[in-house]
């Protein structure tokens, strides 16, 4: 029987500046990840003057998921970054 594969889990949403840097370190040791994005703040109704001039600054999200076996040490990583 072949093995199930891994499942996966949210490491966490991230704005795109966040996410670039955790990508990078992920990549840099090896950690199996997947890329998602969250647009929902888009689709609220958002007052267009409170995006406007900064009150408001909600954007989309980018979601990382990660192997449940690969998720203690992507956690470690994603604490380096603080």
């Amino acid at each position: 029987m072949p093995d199930a594969e891994p499942l996966f889990h949210q490491l966490g949403a991230f704005d795109p500046a966040e996410a670039t840097r955790l990508v990078a370190l992920l990549e840099e040791h090896h950690v199996t990840f997947e890329i998602d994005t969250d647009q929902t703040a888009f689709s609220g109704s958002n007052d267009f003057s409170g995006l406007q001039f900064g009150v408001n600054p909600e954007g989309a999200k980018i979601l990382i998921f990660v192997p449940e076996p690969e998720l203690p040490r992507a956690q470690e990583l994603l604490g380096r970054l603080a």
